[in-house]
């Protein structure tokens, strides 16, 4: 079976995350920057994606330029990234407006560019901007087929590549493209007439991949680096905002849960870290970080469960109003139809679940800063066992 990978680039991924965070006004033009370049655009004349900032700066004075670090926790991203996942096994992003997907077996002998199409029209839901997409045997080449849109065959692939300009890549920079210019190479027809050995003289190892890849064949396997073994959600509290770390806690375990069930997967193991500012004596020390974790016996993915989970790890002496920052963290991520529950009779770890659950309730009734019980009573008392499944609902096992 002829290997396809799929390289799709979104346009507007990283501004759609600016209209989710809300960190311009509607209405107003959007600039989103990286590196000393633009990496995204909206509603700027004059202004285009790769172009240096400060040019863009002399052609737009009034606009606020967005740095890319501040928008890492929209989740504009993984819904994007997320559709991707119903393509093939291995999701690569090489950044988040780009990556790749190993597509082998995977799509329709007929139909393909319909299929593609509807992607794209799930995709451009998610970033209001169509994406563009390439299909190709390799990755080298599908690159140079997703601004156009191509579905490139194996029999046409080698001299639609050689027709391609030479672009920056992972081990092709700018430098290498300048060298091969002055040799006359501007594309990548013309590296395939220069003799390797010549090749590998200019750019050592370099240059013996140059060779390969203007042959057309290019063996990299696209790596299954998508979705993260590990999800991370966190708030940093201001002083007005200490006496809600209630309310943070909650968005926190709905934004988590919400990109759980998007994929179909559950936690089996959450992480709660808190830094608290330190006391008056020893204030030149910085915050103190303290970390609470939890193992299931059973996964969970709803905002409710983790958020009672969360709350059950709050230790009993903890004062909000020296909260500086949250952080929630899910690990053991697996697909739902993976996780195998356990009995209630047969697992310590449940038999806490259900008691941090309804510890969870109390404390958020009435207010309660601190609840908590002994290890040994959840040991010895399997009446309060009975009890805490009677306050879930659930009926008592036989």
């Amino acid at each position: 079976m002829k290997r396809t990978v799929l390289h799709v680039e979104l346009p507007g991924v990283h501004v759609a995350a600016v209209r989710e965070l809300d960190l311009v006004r509607a209405g107003e033009p959007v600039v989103v920057i990286s590196g000393g370049r633009v990496l995204d655009v909206e509603g700027l004349d004059g202004v285009h994606r790769g172009q240096a900032v400060l040019r863009a700066r002399r052609v737009a004075p009034g606009v606020e330029f967005i740095p890319a670090g501040v928008l890492a926790g929209a989740e504009t991203y993984r819904a994007a990234w997320d559709e991707l996942l119903t393509m093939g096994p291995s999701v690569e992003p090489t950044a988040w407006h780009a990556g790749y997907v190993e597509v082998t077996g995977c799509l329709p002998r007929r139909g393909v560019k319909a299929h593609l199409a509807a992607l794209g029209r799930r995709l451009e839901a998610v970033t209001s901007q169509p994406p563009a997409q390439g299909l190709s045997v390799n990755k080298l080449i599908a690159r140079h087929a997703s601004p156009a849109g191509q579905v490139v065959g194996a029999r046409e692939a080698l001299g639609f590549l050689h027709r391609q300009r030479l672009r920056p890549s992972v081990l092709i920079d700018k430098r290498v493209i300048a060298l091969l210019d002055e040799l006359g190479c501007r594309r990548w027809g013309q590296v395939s007439e220069v003799p390797e050995p010549r090749l590998r003289a200019l750019f050592g190892l370099r240059g013996s991949v140059l060779a390969r890849w203007a042959a057309g064949d290019d063996p990299r396997p696209v790596k299954p680096r998508y979705p993260p073994p590990i999800e991370t959600a966190g708030v940093i509290l201001g002083p007005e905002e200490r006496e809600a770390w209630l309310n943070h806690c909650q968005q926190l375990a709905a934004t988590l849960a919400a990109r759980l069930v998007r994929r179909g997967e559950l936690t089996t193991e959450i992480i709660l870290t808190l830094a608290l500012r330190p006391c008056q004596a020893s204030a030149w020390r910085r915050d103190v970080w303290r970390t609470f974790r939890r193992r299931l016996a059973r996964g969970v993915n709803g905002a409710e469960r983790l958020t009672q989970i969360v709350l059950g790890l709050l230790p009993a002496d903890l004062d909000p109003l020296n909260i500086d920052e949250i952080r929630i963290t899910l690990r053991g991520l697996r697909s739902a139809g993976a996780v195998q529950g356990t009995l209630f009779r047969d697992a310590r770890e449940e038999r806490d679940h259900l008691l941090d659950s309804a510890f969870a309730r109390v404390r958020a009734r009435y207010g309660l800063l601190g609840l908590a019980y002994a290890p040994e009573v959840s040991d010895t008392g399997p009446r309060l066992a009975e009890t805490v499944l009677e306050m879930d609902g659930v009926a008592a096992l036989a």
